[in-house]
């Protein structure tokens, strides 16, 4: 009984740690709802989401920031930790996302309208740290357009920024299509969502770090996100499910 009593407790000790997540900023919405969810099942879990563009969080863990686990934007970000050795195992894919045009100043949310005089600012994302925004010039090279308006162009720090920016001072803006579904977002409805034939699919994919190693309770967050609840709040918010 002693012995049963020992485990019992030690599980329990296990999944009341802290865990601390590294998140690209477009997964800001939903993993709200899905942290929610989460502690449903673990009601002693602390998880800390720390968001930011993917570039510039992997250069925190690299710098030494006590991260247990990394939500990259991409699947090149999260596979340079694990082969620099900053990570337990090799990058998977949790969801693949998209890139929405959005305007608050009533101008057409589409390619084709970016080259209207009247639109002085184009809000993005910076594309060598966050996916999303090179997405975003990926598809605007492709579509034999970026070299007449690339001097509209204002890059912010990541996604969410840029969706910050966008509402406050952008004519218009490529934003996470996943943030205009979450509750607070719901007012804006002129957007589109960019042509993904014009960009290299933005597959998002996370690794447990070597500070998550022995974390438990990281392992419990990976697996969720990867279970079929996870998946489908995914889903409602935008995201295309993982096989």
């Amino acid at each position: 009984m002693r012995t049963l009593l020992l485990i019992l407790a030690f599980v329990i000790c296990s999944f009341a740690s802290n865990l601390n997540v590294a998140a690209a900023a477009n997964t800001a919405y939903v993993l709200e709802e899905t942290k929610r969810e989460f502690i449903k099942i673990h009601p002693d879990a602390k998880i800390n989401i720390t968001l930011g563009s993917s570039g510039k969080l992997v250069a925190q863990i690299k710098n030494g920031a006590p991260f247990d686990l990394f939500l990259s934007a991409n699947t090149s970000f999260a596979d340079t930790l694990y082969k620099d050795g900053f990570a337990v195992d090799k990058p998977q894919i949790y969801t693949s996302g998209s890139v929405a045009i959005l305007s608050v100043r009533g101008y057409e949310p589409s390619l084709n309208s970016l080259q209207n005089k009247d639109i002085k600012t184009i809000i993005i994302a910076n594309p060598k740290t966050a996916p999303y925004g090179a997405a975003t010039i990926e598809a605007l090279k492709n579509a034999g357009i970026y070299d007449e308006i690339k001097h509209k162009i204002i890059e912010s720090n990541s996604i969410g920024d840029a969706l910050n920016q966008t509402i406050k001072a952008g004519d218009i803006g490529f934003v996470a299509a996943s943030a205009l579904k979450a509750k607070q977002m719901l007012q804006y409805t002129n957007y589109s969502i960019l042509d993904s034939s014009l960009h290299t699919s933005i597959d998002q994919a996370m690794v447990i770090l070597n500070n998550g190693k022995d974390n438990k309770l990281a392992k419990a967050f990976y697996d969720f996100i990867l279970s079929k609840t996870a998946q489908d709040i995914f889903a409602k918010f935008g995201y295309k499910s993982i096989d």
